[in-house]
């Protein structure tokens, strides 16, 4: 008899926990269903829809700079968990995770084997990697998410290899979370040699020289959402990125397609945006409105 009621209060808790996943099911379990189906070679219908989300870390960055990210998205069933991309020096790619068409808005993040090299090395690695999206996943299309000189690295790629190029995936939309696009001068006083006037930067560094020099190889068309953080510390900036720093994008892309969010207080430090729910909603909104 004792041993029928610990059967039936097992079954009972089984039973609970699936109507409670099937009432509150998030994408935070897909990728372990999207093993199996794969092990098994089960093929999945695909939904164009729901394009994959690429991540890029910035200097010194890692995997683990966007892991909470994509675990919040997950829980929230905005987004699944999916590849992870290590690009060696050599241009050599190291891959962890699965991909499925049918997956919702699957995440990607690349990776730098050297996270702290410079823009070019970076922007020549990520088209590997977004050659390899193209080629052995035939991904189509991609929005971009990118931290700090992530940003830097994306536009650089975006001028310099995807200009006119058929070899990598289309780019939807793009993100920039605190990214320096006019250098990372910074004073504790808010003024800096390199802020903004009514039309641009009153000192350009050498890489928003290089940005506004190649200008028409972006697509006149992209969506742009700019993150900026400022501390509200008397220094304008989220710690090493100044605020007219990061607003410089404004004159780097399209106006009609551009837009900036500005985060203040303590959770708008360089490091934290990326950690920030409020970062997340204004990501999530703006990738939903750009379908």
């Amino acid at each position: 008899m004792k041993k029928r009621n610990v059967i039936m209060l097992t079954l009972a808790i089984l039973l609970i926990g699936l109507v409670l996943f099937a009432t509150f099911r998030t994408t935070l379990l897909d990728p372990l269903g999207f093993r199996v189906k794969h092990a098994m070679g089960i093929t999945s219908t695909a939904d164009t829809t729901n394009e994959p989300i690429v991540f890029i870390h910035g200097y010194d960055g890692s995997n683990w700079t966007f892991f909470t990210t994509t675990v919040r998205y997950s829980a929230s069933d905005f987004a699944t968990r999916s590849l992870k991309l290590l690009v060696r020096e050599n241009g050599d790619i190291d891959v962890s995770g699965v991909y499925d068409k049918a997956m919702k808005r699957p995440m990607i993040r690349v990776n730098f084997e050297n996270p702290r090299s410079i823009i070019p090395n970076n922007a020549a690695w990520f088209a590997n990697a977004m050659d390899k999206l193209k080629k052995e996943y035939d991904i189509e299309k991609v929005d971009i998410v990118a931290h700090s000189y992530g940003g830097l690295t994306f536009v650089n790629f975006l001028q310099k290899y995807n200009y006119q190029s058929d070899s990598y995936p289309k780019v939807d939309t793009f993100t920039a979370i605190g990214t320096p696009f006019n250098g990372s001068a910074v004073s504790s006083d808010g003024d800096t040699p390199y802020d903004l006037t009514a039309t641009g930067p009153k000192k350009e560094s050498a890489y928003f020289r290089e940005m506004m020099k190649r200008k028409t190889k972006i697509p006149n068309d992209l969506p742009v959402l700019n993150i900026v953080g400022d501390l509200k510390d008397g220094s304008r900036s989220d710690g090493p990125v100044a605020v007219d720093s990061a607003k410089s994008a404004a004159f780097i892309f399209n106006r009609n397609d551009y837009q900036e969010v500005l985060f203040t207080g303590r959770f708008a430090q360089h490091s934290w945006l990326h950690a920030n729910i409020g970062v997340d909603r204004e990501i999530k909104q703006f990738i939903e409105n750009h379908p």
